[in-house]
């Protein structure tokens, strides 16, 4: 049997801890710490993604690692290291993890009680994974650059850590050099200990008592389908850069991640009040609440409330006489059950607001040349007794000139029933973005594909600052 030979490297300022799964056999250190195999390209890895430069850390004169530089810079960016088992059992002479018998998994929950600023455990290979989640009774073993959220270690306000793991630094493990850089880039850039730009937002302009925007995906830390803005936890995103896009965000907006608030949208037509109730609700509780949710409303100031997009029309109402606002999220079958009606009754019954108060603005959304239905979808908006020479067209299609589809108008349909709701016409403004035509800048699932990012379309109440003026947040 083998003890583990290093004691642990927590930084207290540490953002990322690493778990391998044991050190190999002394005779292959160059080094006294972690990841110590000379032909192991871990600090190369680091060297590439922080310094541009695989040698940053390497003294190939002696084979070896500059330790010194190591630990400092480790120190300096918040970089924990540890393994994932403390006493193993080398079934075969080499460093092959596949030939470790675990006899004593670490305490990891002892580990991470030492790092309050800790955002993600780091594993590197499918031996210090399987570990781990065995440990920590995690049902589902993420894949290579993939995470889990690990809620049971953390109290109710220290925030979501997630298990991310990583493809193996080995040169035994079958990823190019430059594709394990770009993997651990992604981590680090998630982890928020490389440079981030920040989101651009759109600004709408409903008065000043409020804060109105749209995402786009500029800025942020996603990457592949969902590069870079997303803060949508539902879309197949990496939990981690979630998490990362969210606190810039949040940054921008001078509130805390526990007031932004986005439903998990079912193309329902449910509307629920965010409440002073609502806001003591622990996480879990919170989700649940706001589960099959597609539009919320509030009356609480320094509260962002929004809905996630990428086609459909997101809707914002304000009554800036009662100080309320409501954020819609309104697909086909939202906007055939009448949605934004309900979203206006909701503010009538929950506020008293008038409908002829209310200021209204869609965001980003497909239009009617790119949104391509069919005959079932006709239908449905035919059944519910649209107006369909109004809201409808025929085109050609694509791939037949003589073949005709129809072609619906999501935002018109919804300005109709805002109409039809009582608010008057000057006050409903919509937006000129199509998503499908602007996917470069704006989420577009019919584009991109369901497994990309979404737009998120979000309105809070500003604060007040002494003397009366308003403050976001």
């Amino acid at each position: 049997m083998e003890y583990h030979p290093l004691v642990p490297f927590l930084p207290e300022n540490a953002k990322v801890l690493f778990l391998g799964s044991f050190p190999p056999q002394r005779k292959r250190w160059c080094m006294d710490f972690y990841y110590p195999n000379f032909i192991n390209d871990h600090w190369r890895i680091e060297g590439e993604v922080f310094f541009g430069d695989r040698n940053h850390f390497v003294d190939d004169a002696h084979k070896c690692f500059s330790l010194s530089d190591i630990v400092d810079f480790c120190r300096q960016q918040g970089i924990a290291f540890y393994d994932a088992s403390t006493a193993v059992c080398r079934l075969e002479d080499n460093a092959s993890d596949k030939f470790l018998d675990v006899v004593q998994p670490t305490d990891v929950r002892a580990l991470v009680a030492q790092l309050p600023h800790l955002r993600v455990i780091v594993t590197t290979g499918e031996k210090a994974t399987e570990t781990l989640c065995q440990t920590l009774d995690v049902p589902t073993i993420p894949k290579v650059n993939g995470s889990v959220v690990l809620p049971s270690l953390r109290s109710r306000d220290a925030g979501r850590l997630v298990l991310y793991r990583l493809p193996s630094s080995s040169r035994a493990y079958p990823l190019a050099f430059s594709k394990k850089v770009e993997a651990y880039r992604s981590m680090f850039l998630g982890a928020g200990l490389l440079k981030t730009a920040e989101p651009q937002l759109f600004y709408y302009d409903m008065g000043k008592g409020v804060t109105a925007f749209s995402t786009t995906r500029q800025g942020g830390c996603s990457t592949g389908s969902y590069v870079a803005f997303n803060i949508n936890r539902y879309s197949g995103d990496s939990e981690l850069h979630v998490g990362r896009n969210r606190e810039l965000l949040c940054r921008l907006l001078n509130i805390g991640d526990d007031h932004l608030l986005m439903p998990h949208q079912t193309h329902d037509v449910r509307v629920a009040c965010i409440d002073e109730a609502f806001m003591t609700l622990r996480a879990a509780e919170r989700q649940e609440a706001l589960e099959g949710v597609d539009a919320l409303t509030t009356r609480l100031p320094g509260v962002c409330i929004g809905v996630s997009t990428a086609d459909c029309v997101p809707l914002l109402l304000y009554d800036p006489r009662r100080q309320a606002v409501c954020a819609v999220h309104a697909g086909w079958r939202g906007t055939v059950g009448r949605i934004a009606e309900k979203a206006v009754a909701a503010m009538v019954a929950s506020y008293g607001s008038c409908p002829q108060d209310l200021v209204a603005q869609t965001g980003p959304a497909i239009s009617l040349d790119s949104f391509e239905v069919g005959q079932e979808v006709y239908d449905a908006f035919a059944a519910a007794a649209f107006p369909m020479e109004h809201i409808s067209r025929q085109y050609p299609t694509t791939a037949n000139a003589q073949e005709q589809k129809w072609h619906i108008d999501l935002p018109q349909c919804n300005r109709d029933q805002l109409l039809a709701a009582g608010l008057r016409a000057e006050n409903i403004s919509l937006s000129t973005v199509c998503t499908y035509q602007q996917s470069d800048t704006y989420f577009s699932a019919r584009r991109l594909g369901v497994r990309s990012g979404r737009i998120f379309t979000g309105i809070v109440i500003n604060r007040q600052q002494e003397g009366g003026q308003p403050c976001i947040g």
